[in-house]
């Protein structure tokens, strides 16, 4: 197993570990898209994928300084692509641990962090009991309580209640329990690590059954005044649901490689459909409607990649900003995601629903990619982490942070794939920023670097110069109208003395424009280096990905219009071709 990093050739890894699977459309292939369906059909546990991969996954996001692989969280999302492409139910498979672990990696004392370290290690797996089925997602009625235990002189715990929805609940080793220690509140909650015994008297027997990665655990834990050891508390009383927030901004982050892996495998079944499919003698990939199409669903790929690998490297050089980056990009995969299968099923038509033949696997991915949506943080509950910090951003506009020349050098490490990055510490993470978002305060200054560099420094064809420019400016006006919206909706609702006013619909707006913010940091950063396989400083994907990427957050949910179409399947045509990801960073695949 390779570990190289971004610093040589970036991502080489990548090739190596998709290479060593070979050929996924390979129907023999155990590691392929018929074995997918397969095992899909079968609800069965990817065991020999997870063996082939583990070693890839297991620690890749614990830092080597705490004893993992870690190389960069960016490096550890495009090996889950890679692997997950294969089959989504292999990143849960390897890293269901990661939430539970990062939080003791986070919080815990050397001996925790050293026994969960050593635990991923030999193969075993620590579930996250945070959820509750009585109380969903309101987190702050849950109502399993850790109570001081008489019997160990008041030093140690008796849990009861009940948690569901244990990822790999029926197998864990390891158990992070976020108990009610207190009366109400958020600091009213304390995380506890169970192990061994412990785990084994609580489990439930109950199976939850997901409609997609059927073949994954997801099971519920009850506890009769379990006994639990004072050592258990990871962290300190009262901070337990504060701890598992932050970790789940590592989280939200990783699980946008499943989105992205999921988006790949259907983008690439309706490719090869509408190549090998003849209509009125002509191949289907060559009609109108399945180019748009796939235009379409591409662009929204190469969006959802952008924002996902920028939050992933946001992590280690401004881990505050993580509070807000880890939703939008959470939010922007899932949502693509959804939509690149709507689009390539209708390419498909009814080769995406049957249950076997060459393109079973579309409907394996596109029910896994639906789980994706709802594990860690649902959509509802994401959208409300980014309606938290709009009164934060609006007040930040207009005016200059004091660390406005620190947040520019901090965005060119970000957006400059091959800038090498300081180690994550996860401690470092915060439930909110203290300033503005700097991905959106940079970027009038970005965005006219950008037009002066397509205008006068030649770095597109007159036409794509013109769209860039349009876009840039659209992009502008979009987000200065957003912020004027957010501080009208708040000055309004306090004069109405009513309660916090709705902010959901321009948090996904919030969401959309961030991401269109960052394809234009990452083009301005990286024109020195080749961009989705193209020559350095080609902005040639620069004006279709803005235009999908800004239609939404207009509310317009439509295709490409034809030139743009035109101009970004000459983009990803030869990445489909050449057999590499639809990434910007393009490694290639087996």
């Amino acid at each position: 197993m390779s570990a190289a990093g971004p610093a040589g050739a970036p991502y080489a890894a990548v090739t190596e570990l998709d290479r060593s699977l070979g050929d996924p459309r390979d129907a023999g292939n155990p590691f392929g898209f018929a074995a997918m369906a397969r095992r899909d059909a079968a609800e069965a546990f990817p065991r020999e994928l997870a063996d082939r991969v583990g070693p890839w996954l297991r620690t890749a996001f614990v830092p080597a300084g705490q004893g993992g692989d870690l190389v960069s969280l960016d490096h550890t999302l495009m090996l889950v692509r890679a692997a997950a492409r294969r089959d989504a139910a292999v990143m849960p498979a390897t890293m269901f641990s990661i939430t539970a672990v990062v939080c003791v990696l986070a919080a815990g004392s050397a001996e925790q962090r050293e026994r969960v370290v050593r635990l991923l290690r030999e193969g075993g797996s620590v579930g996250f009991a945070l959820s509750e089925e009585e109380h969903g997602g309101d987190l702050l009625a849950n109502s399993c309580t850790a109570v001081p235990d008489p019997g160990q002189d008041g030093s140690g715990y008796l849990l009861d209640g009940e948690k569901w929805l244990v990822g790999l609940g029926e197998r864990c080793q390891a158990l992070l329990v976020v108990a009610r220690t207190g009366r109400r509140g958020p600091g009213a909650f304390s995380a506890l690590l169970l192990e061994g015994s412990e785990v084994d008297k609580a489990r439930s027997g109950v199976r939850q059954r997901p409609a997609g990665m059927r073949g994954i655990d997801f099971a519920g834990f009850r506890f009769d005044g379990l006994p639990v050891r004072a050592d258990a508390l990871v962290g300190l009383p009262g901070r337990g649901l504060e701890i598992a927030m932050k970790a789940m901004q590592v989280v939200r982050t990783m699980s946008t490689g499943c989105s992205l892996a999921c988006a790949d495998t259907g983008l690439r079944l309706a490719w090869d459909f509408a190549r090998a499919r003849r209509v009125g003698g002509r191949g289907a990939s060559e009609l109108p409607y399945p180019r748009r199409e796939l235009a379409t669903a591409a662009a929204l790929v190469l969006a959802a990649d952008v924002a996902a690998l920028t939050a992933a490297r946001g992590a280690h050089v401004l881990p505050a900003a993580q509070s807000l980056w880890s939703s939008v990009a959470k939010r922007t995969a899932t949502d693509f995601a959804d939509e690149v299968f709507a689009r390539c099923a209708d390419v498909l038509g009814t080769q995406g629903v049957l249950r076997e033949g060459p393109y079973a696997a579309f409907d394996t991915a596109r029910r896994d990619n639906a789980v994706v949506r709802y594990i860690d943080t649902s959509p509802v509950a994401n959208v409300r982490l980014v309606a938290a910090q709009l009164a934060r951003l609006a007040g930040a506009a207009g005016g200059t942070s004091e660390g406005a020349d620190g947040d520019a050098q901090a965005l060119g490490r970000v957006f400059d794939l091959g800038a090498a990055l300081p180690e994550a510490d996860y401690d470092r993470l915060q439930l909110s920023d203290r300033g503005g978002d700097p991905v959106l305060s940079g970027l009038p200054a970005v965005a006219e670097a950008v037009r002066h560099a397509v205008t006068e420094g030649a770095a597109a064809p007159v036409a794509d110069a013109a769209r860039i420019v349009a876009r840039t400016r659209q992009l502008e006006c979009a987000v200065n109208g957003l912020l004027h919206d957010v501080a009208w909706r708040l000055r309004a609702g306090k004069e109405e003395g009513g309660g916090p006013p709705e902010l959901g619909d321009l948090a996904e707006r919030l969401c959309l424009l961030h991401t269109a913010a960052s394809c234009l940091h990452l083009w301005w950063a990286g024109r020195d280096r080749s961009l989705f396989g193209l020559p350095p400083g080609d902005a040639a994907w620069l004006s279709p990905v803005l235009t999908a990427v800004l239609d939404r957050a207009g509310g317009r949910v439509a295709p490409l219009p034809e030139p743009e179409a035109r101009r970004l399947l000459d983009v990803v045509t030869p990445l489909y071709e050449e057999n590499r990801m639809f990434s910007c960073t393009a490694p290639h695949l087996a």
